[in-house]
C-alpha cells in the first residue's frame, strides 16, 4: 500500500504541462468563493469549539459530542445538494437551462422534507447517546445544544442549494460576501449569548447554539433575496411554482444523491463514531480530540472548496464531452490537495502547543490532562491531514462523472471495513486515544488509495469511448 501511495504521489507533483497549467485560472476562479464559502461554514464551528473552550473542558466535550452528531446529520442533507450541484452543472455544460431550474427546485423539495426528518432525530439523540457509553453530564449538555441548533438547519439547506446552483452555472460570486459577513455574526453573537456582557452572564453552551441558527438563517436568508435581485440568477426564476419535470427531476437527483450522501455519512461516521469511542475514553480525551479535530477542520476548508469547484469544472467539461480535460483537471485538483495538506502538516507539528492554546488555555480545570493527550496525537494529526484532503478531492471528481455509486462501496470498505474496527480494538488493547486516531488514519489512506484507482479506471473508460455519461 505505501508503495502504491509513493508512485501516485510522484505522479501528482511531476511538471505540470501547459493543458495542466491553463486549467488554473477557471479552477481558482471557479474554486476561490467556494473556499471562502466553506471557510463560514467550518469557520462557524471553530468559532464554537473555542467559545466552548472558554466555558471548560467539560462543555467543550458537550459540545464536542453534539457537533459531532449534528454534522453526521447534516452531511446527509450535504449530500444530496452536492449532487445537486453536479446535475446543474452537467445540465450548464450542454445548454439546457430548464434542467438546471427543475434540478435546483428539486434540491428545494428534498432538503426541506431532509431536515425535518433529521430534526426529529436529533431531538431524541440523548438516550442514543447513553446508549453508547457516554457520560450522562456530558450527553445532557449535548442533546440541549442539539434541542436548539436543528432549527438552524432548513436555512442552512436553503443556503447550500443556492450555492450549488450558483456553481453549477459559473456564478458564484455573492458566496463570499455572504459568507464573510457570517463570519463577523458568528462570533460577536456567541461570545455575547455564551459569556454575557455587562452583569449578564449569559446562557452558556445555550448561547453558542442560539448563535449558530441566528448565523445559518442569515447565510440562507441573504442568499435568497440575492437570487430574486440579481438579474444573472433571477432570470431562472427558481422560486416560481413546481412544475412536472421538477417533481421528475426528484428521481436522477435521489439516484445520484443518496450515494453521495450514503458516501459522506460513511465518512462523517468514521468521524462521529470515533469522537464517541473518545468519549467512552473520559471527558479528557473527548476534549482533546475536539481539539485536534477543529484543527482538521480548518485545513480542510481549502480541499473542501477545492472540491467543489473542482467537481463543477469537470462536471462542466464532462457534460461537453471533453473527457481529456476531465483527466487534466482530476490531476490538477489532486496536486493542489496534497500540497495543500502538506503545508499544514507541516504547521500542525512544527506549533501543536501554540494551536492548542485557542481550545485548551492554560488554568482551566482539566485543561492539562487534555493538552497532554492532544499532543501525543500530532503525528498522526498529521498524516490524517494529508489522507482527508486527497479522498475528498477525489471522490468529489467521481461524483461529477456520476460514479457515486462506487464511491460508496470505497467508502464503506475503508471506512467501516478498516477504519472504525481498527479504531475500536486498538483503542480498546493498550493505546487508548492514539489507538482511535491510527484507525482514522488508516481508514482514509485506504479509501484514498482505491478512489485514485477508480478515478484512472473511469477517465480511461470515458477517453476510450467505453463508458458515456
Amino acid at each position: 500500500m505505501l508503495s502504491h501511495t509513493r508512485s501516485t504521489l510522484m505522479s501528482l507533483l511531476r511538471p505540470l504541462g501547459a493543458s495542466r497549467l491553463a486549467e488554473l485560472r477557471p479552477v481558482l476562479s471557479m474554486s476561490v468563493p467556494l473556499i471562502l464559502s466553506q471557510a463560514a461554514q467550518i469557520g462557524i464551528m471553530f468559532i464554537d469549539s473555542i467559545l466552548m473552550g472558554r466555558l471548560g473542558p467539560d462543555a467543550l466535550a458537550g459540545g464536542a459530542l453534539a457537533l459531532s452528531t449534528y454534522f453526521l446529520c447534516f452531511v446527509l442533507a450535504y449530500g444530496l445538494t452536492s449532487a445537486a450541484g453536479n446535475l446543474i452543472a452537467l445540465a450548464h455544460g450542454r445548454g439546457d437551462r430548464r434542467a438546471v431550474v427543475a434540478a435546483t427546485r428539486a434540491c428545494f423539495l428534498m432538503a426541506f422534507i431532509m431536515s425535518v426528518l433529521i430534526g426529529i432525530a436529533l431531538w431524541h439523540a440523548e438516550p442514543v447517546m447513553l446508549a453508547l457509553g457516554q457520560a450522562p453530564k456530558t450527553a445532557h449538555l449535548a442533546a440541549g445544544f442539539l434541542h436548539i441548533l436543528l432549527w438552524g438547519m432548513p436555512l442552512s439547506m436553503l443556503f447550500l442549494t443556492l450555492r450549488s446552483f450558483a456553481s453549477g452555472i459559473g456564478h458564484p460570486g455573492p458566496v463570499p460576501f455572504i459568507t464573510m459577513s457570517a463570519l463577523l455574526i458568528a462570533p460577536t453573537c456567541g461570545w455575547v449569548l455564551s459569556q454575557g456582557v455587562g452583569s449578564w452572564p449569559g446562557i452558556g453552551i445555550d448561547g453558542i447554539a442560539v448563535s449558530s441558527v441566528i448565523t445559518y438563517a442569515y447565510m440562507g436568508l441573504a442568499f435568497g433575496l440575492v437570487v430574486l435581485r440579481n438579474p444573472v440568477f433571477a432570470c431562472y426564476k427558481l422560486f416560481g411554482a413546481f412544475e412536472r419535470c421538477d417533481l421528475k427531476t426528484i428521481k436522477p437527483l435521489l439516484r445520484l444523491g443518496f450515494p453521495t450522501a450514503g458516501t459522506m455519512a460513511l465518512e462523517s461516521a468514521l468521524f462521529s463514531t470515533c469522537a464517541y469511542l473518545m468519549g467512552a475514553l473520559g471527558a479528557a480525551d473527548l476534549a482533546a480530540h475536539q481539539s485536534m479535530f477543529q484543527l482538521v477542520m480548518v485545513s480542510f476548508i481549502i480541499p473542501i472548496g477545492l472540491t467543489q469547484g473542482i467537481s463543477m469544472c469537470v462536471g462542466q467539461a464532462a457534460g461537453a464531452g471533453e473527457f481529456d480535460r476531465v483527466k487534466h483537471l482530476g490531476h490538477l485538483g489532486q496536486m493542489m490537495a496534497v500540497g495543500w495538506s502538506l503545508l499544514t502538516a507541516s504547521i500542525v507539528l512544527l506549533a501543536p502547543n501554540l494551536l492548542l492554546a485557542l481550545f485548551l488555555p492554560e488554568g482551566r480545570p482539566g485543561a492539562q490532562a487534555a493538552r497532554a493527550i492532544a499532543l501525543s496525537l500530532t503525528p498522526l494529526v498529521a498524516l490524517l491531514l494529508i489522507f482527508d484532503a486527497w479522498q475528498t478531492v477525489v471522490n468529489g471528481i467521481l461524483r461529477a462523472l456520476k460514479d457515486a455509486h462506487a464511491t460508496l462501496v470505497i467508502y464503506s470498505l475503508g471506512c467501516w471495513g478498516v477504519g472504525i474496527p481498527l479504531a475500536w480494538w486498538l483503542s480498546r488493547h493498550g493505546l487508548g486515544a492514539v489507538g482511535v486516531w491510527v484507525g482514522m488514519a488508516t481508514g482514509l489512506a485506504c479509501v484514498s488509495i482505491l478512489l485514485v484507482w477508480r478515478f484512472n479506471h473511469q477517465t480511461h473508460a470515458l477517453i476510450s469511448g467505453r463508458k458515456h455519461l
